[in-house]
């Protein structure tokens, strides 16, 4: 049976081990040591496994750099040690890539270093279709006299990776000097991994990409240490970066400053950095870092649209500076304070329980929901609103064997003439209602929540009708739900259990507006679909730890709405799409939800939809695809889209792309690292005609029962993985 939860990332290879020089190895001994000792973040990245790197076709030619000559050491350094210093010049490093690139015009060059390449005047040039192994024994190091203002340098080139295959190998190490560690210019499809980059005076990794709209020409930091730098890692000027998985520690500026538009950055560890992670990017995640550095993160005025989630903080005072517009900070764990920047707009703090910030700050939306999970007795729900906690609303008790008496479920309208009253009785405050047993809906409008409500559910919601079970689809039929959530203000529903019996089309129905949390309920049973959204305004929804089944449609069908996010929830046996970002879908996420057992797809991207995002989600043993990249009627394109870090194995296919015609497109997506396994067809489809020029990179597949991946040569799609060569 397959699990339901992420695998533990393949083990590195080893092949590679050789001697390493001492200053090398005892550097990166000190760093991993930091990594190992601190409380290491989530990991997401998995070790690429795939039949090829760049394609089916390739010419891979591997170029071994010299090894060194001995070098005697200076008057000074021998009163100090009496051995001799074995490097190889990056001139004569340089003369054995430009030779190999000489007699092989289009072959994938995989270069290996031997012993330590030291630069001095100017940095080891890398072109396009190449590829840098460093090696244990030979890292990239600053000479005592170096000049060069980079000690590796990629220059209005594409297909380029830098990487090692080991633990503790692969140092870029720029000895103190005013010298940046890798520097990109004008790059497309650059994959860093695994790489050590130390000591560098400007700063470890300077990108700057070729289009900054460009999906399919996206790059990546992952895995990487970066120690004691000015600057850690800067990127601009690119599309849908990928950090991940990567150690900042010690760098006497800021760690991360990146500018990507949907740009993920998660799995990273900060501490020691004068500051950890300054962001102008547009619609981006910053999700699941572990951040110590006192001075946590800052969002430009530059910056809109990020969603920040699910951080820890390991500081008892972090400080946040927000600019920029609809940023959305979301169940953070990270004590201290946020500072709104005065031009700030639409900064929506939603159940940052330790984060403090200016209630009066013209730009907040703050939102501290009381909820089943996360209950407290806070004054302050709402900015500038009070408290007003009704008395628990009893209902029935559950019978659980024939012959038992109990009290009968108590009808929800008496629950709604109670949240009614206590409106119109408490207009200035917010509702605290809590539910506890049996509660019956014998009616299609359901339970309409006020505005500003937090509803928590200690029991059990139940459709009773009276129809037959599973009413056919009409298109002009009346929707009929269990709870609907309010037009404006705030809201959150958490707790307990919404039943719709196969009666009522959706336990939650969610179109109507308000910004909304929905937490740990289990939502089973809808005609329809789980929760409904289509034509919901621009306020966000963040759907949390939630569990979706059995229902008739999709779990989460997000449709014609704006900043829907799905992240940690179940959705299981539904009968089409765990989660489905269908036509419409604006600005949204699906973050490391668990969809499995499903009649179509785990995640379904659809429709002529952009920028949305689909990461380090579980997608296994569902009928269909794990994700589903699709157009099938709308005449638009589907993309560019990025789907990064999931597993999708156990499926029919582990993730497929297509379009239906010519002018109805999936062309131009990102898709990153997905783990596809074990698929009863193909691991990966490509795409079709209609559906080119989508980006497949640092692939993992393998096993599936026909083909690993189906690459139809109308499809035009892109690759790159760091795979070993055969």
């Amino acid at each position: 049976m397959l699990a339901l939860f992420r695998s533990e990332n393949s083990k590195p290879t080893t092949k590679y081990m050789k001697k390493t020089p001492f200053r090398l190895l005892t550097s990166a001994i000190c760093i991993l040591s930091i990594a190992i000792t601190a409380n290491a973040a989530e990991r997401f990245f998995t070790q690429p496994d795939a039949p090829f790197s760049i394609s089916a076709r390739e010419e891979v030619v591997q170029v071994e750099l010299p090894l060194a000559a001995k070098t005697e050491l200076g008057f000074f350094d021998k009163l100090v040690v009496k051995e001799v210093r074995k490097v190889v010049p990056a001139e004569t490093a340089q003369a054995a890539i430009d030779a190999a690139r000489k007699a092989n015009p289009e072959a994938l060059l995989e270069i290996e270093t031997q012993d330590p390449v030291e630069v001095g005047v100017a940095p080891l040039r890398l072109g396009s279709k190449m590829r840098l192994l460093i090696s244990r024994n030979g890292g990239i190091v600053a000479s005592p006299e170096s000049t060069a203002s980079a000690l590796i340098a990629i220059e209005n080139s594409e297909d380029v990776s830098i990487t090692s295959l080991e633990e503790g190998s692969g140092v870029v190490d720029g000895a103190g000097k005013s010298v940046t560690g890798i520097s990109v210019t004008g790059g497309a499809r650059i994959n860093i991994d695994h790489i050590i980059i130390q000591g560098c005076g400007v700063m470890a990794i300077d990108y700057k990409g070729r289009d900054a709209a460009a999906f399919n020409e996206a790059a990546s930091a992952t895995r990487c240490q970066f120690s004691e730098n000015a600057d850690g890692l800067r990127v601009d000027e690119t599309a849908a970066f990928q950090c991940l998985d990567n150690n900042f520690s010690l760098n006497t500026g800021t760690a991360l400053t990146i500018t990507s538009i949907n740009s993920i950055v998660a799995g990273n560890q900060f501490e020691g950095n004068k500051v950890a992670i300054r962001s102008g990017s547009d619609r981006g995640v910053i999700a699941r870092n572990k951040i110590a550095d006192k001075a946590a993160l800052e969002l430009t005025a530059a910056s809109k649209g990020n969603l920040v989630t699910e951080n820890i903080g390991r500081a008892p005072n972090h400080q946040l500076v927000l600019a920029g517009s609809t940023q959305q900070l979301f169940r953070n764990d990270i004590a201290g304070s946020a500072t709104l920047d005065g031009a700030a707009k639409d900064i929506f703090l939603i159940g940052n329980a330790n984060l403090e910030t200016d209630m009066s700050a013209p730009g907040l939306k703050f939102f501290n929901p009381t909820t089943y999970g996360h209950p407290h007795k806070d004054a302050v729900i709402v900015a500038g609103m009070g408290r007003y906690d009704l008395p628990v609303i009893k209902g029935g008790e559950l019978k659980r064997k024939a012959d038992q008496e109990v009290s009968p479920p108590v009808d929800i309208d008496i629950v709604q003439s109670a949240l009614d009253q206590a409106r119109a009785e408490h207009p200035n405050d917010v509702i605290v209602a809590e539910l506890e047993g049996e509660f019956v809906s014998r009616t299609g409008r359901g339970l309409v929540l006020p505005p500003n409500t937090c509803f928590i559910l200690k029991g059990r919601i139940l459709a009773e009708l009276g129809i037959p079970l599973e009413p056919p689809w009409e298109r002009e039929a009346e929707h009929t739900q269990l709870l609907m959530l309010p037009e404006t203000g705030f809201c959150s529903v958490s707790g307990g259990k919404l039943d719709a019996a196969r009666q009522a089309f959706y336990p939650i129905n969610a179109f109507t507006g308000s910004v909304a949390v929905i937490e740990g309920v289990n939502v089973a049973s809808g005609a329809r679909d789980g929760i409904y959204t289509k034509t919901r305004k621009r306020d966000p929804l963040f759907i949390y730890r939630s569990n979706f089944y059995a229902n008739g449609g999709r779990g989460i069908w997000a449709h014609v709405c704006s900043r829907v996010h799905s992240i940690a929830n179940n959705c299981v046996a539904n009968n089409m799409d765990g989660i489905d970002l269908d036509a419409g879908s604006i600005d949204g996420t699906a973050l490391f939800n668990i969809c499995t057992g499903n009649r179509r797809h785990g995640v379904f991207i659809e429709e002529g939809i952009q920028h949305n995002i689909a990461f380090a989600n579980t997608l296994n043993a569902n009928l269909q695809a794990g994700v589903h990249v699709w157009n099938e009627e709308v005449k638009k394109n589907t993309g560019p889209n990025v789907v990064s870090a999931n597993e999708c194995n156990g499926n029919r296919r582990g993730v497929s792309v297509g379009g239906r015609a010519s002018d109805i497109t999936a062309n131009g997506n990102f898709l990153f690292n997905n783990v596809c396994r074990e698929n009863w067809l193909d691991g990966i489809l490509t795409g079709n005609s209609n559906s080119k020029g989508n980006y497949f990179s640092q692939i993992v597949v393998g096993q599936n029962n026909d083909k690993d991946i189906v690459n139809p040569e109308s499809a035009a799609a892109l690759f790159l993985s760091d795979v070993e060569a055969e």
